[in-house]
């Protein structure tokens, strides 16, 4: 009895699972986020500040400013965490009407989830098919992964993926590839032109991912944080998707059954 995924639509009920599901998912890459921050020109310079200071106006014996270190590196975990903490509050309660769910139905006995999802090989949209129905009574059913669309701000006739989050737990893969072919399927019906989006340079899975599928890179571009100082890389996708029809067989890719 092998698990499979079911792509529906968000429910009301469904709030507060998502919720806890986004704050998992934006939170899982603060540790990277911290390493990357620790190799930035910024934290040296942080730390030759607190060294000077410590040492010129508190008069601190030069050997013992080396605490600036230690204090840098603490105050870039606290300053990292906070932010994605805050990032992750504001994704999990920023309302979108045009938003879907992965739903997994796996054995009442599983143990090994990532082991399990790797096993997903049937995907249904809206509800399971008619050969699992007996199969139910056997399984439990829990939302591992989100997806949200909504108009593109520049475009006209084009959308905007936002608030894509996939459980920590059951990893991206084919949680993910399923989610965004349920979005672009739900564009074509809606003669939308072209779905785009923005990952981050610690997105970099997920950006892996939207490359598979069939998104290009539009665009890279350095956001400022702190000035000219701290900068994070961004990459705008997108994807057209008149093209993206015509090639499905080529890049291999296969939309949820119904």
């Amino acid at each position: 009895m092998k698990p499979f995924v079911v792509i529906r639509k968000h429910e009301n009920q469904d709030n507060a699972a998502l919720q806890q599901l986004i704050r998992e998912f934006v939170m899982s890459g603060a540790w990277e986020a911290f390493v990357s921050c620790l190799f930035r020109e910024i934290t040296l310079q942080l730390i030759v500040l607190g060294w000077a200071l410590m040492f010129i106006f508190f008069g601190i014996p030069l050997y013992m400013c080396a605490l600036a270190i230690p204090c840098v590196i603490v105050l870039i975990w606290f300053t990292v965490y906070g932010s994605y903490y805050n990032k992750s509050t504001e994704l999990a309660l920023r309302p979108n009407k045009l938003c879907w769910v992965a739903e997994i139905y796996e054995p009442l006995l599983a143990m090994d989830t990532k082991a399990l999802s790797a096993c997903i090989e049937r995907c249904y949209t809206d509800r399971p098919g008619a050969e699992v129905q007996q199969e139910l009574g056997k399984m439990r059913k829990k939302i591992i992964g989100t997806i949200s669309c909504r108009n593109h701000l520049a475009m006209d006739n084009a959308g905007f993926i936002t608030r894509l989050a996939v459980s920590p737990k059951y990893g991206l893969t084919p949680v993910t590839d399923h989610l965004i072919l349920r979005v672009l399927q739900h564009a074509t019906d809606s003669q939308l032109y072209a779905i785009e989006t923005v990952t981050s340079e610690c997105d970099q899975d997920v950006r892996e991912i939207y490359l598979k599928i069939g998104f290009n890179i539009r665009q890279v571009y350095h956001k400022q944080i702190i000035g000219n100082t701290l900068k994070v890389m961004k990459s705008q996708l997108g994807i057209d998707l008149h093209e993206w029809n015509q090639n499905r067989e080529q890049i291999n890719v296969e939309v949820p059954v119904e």
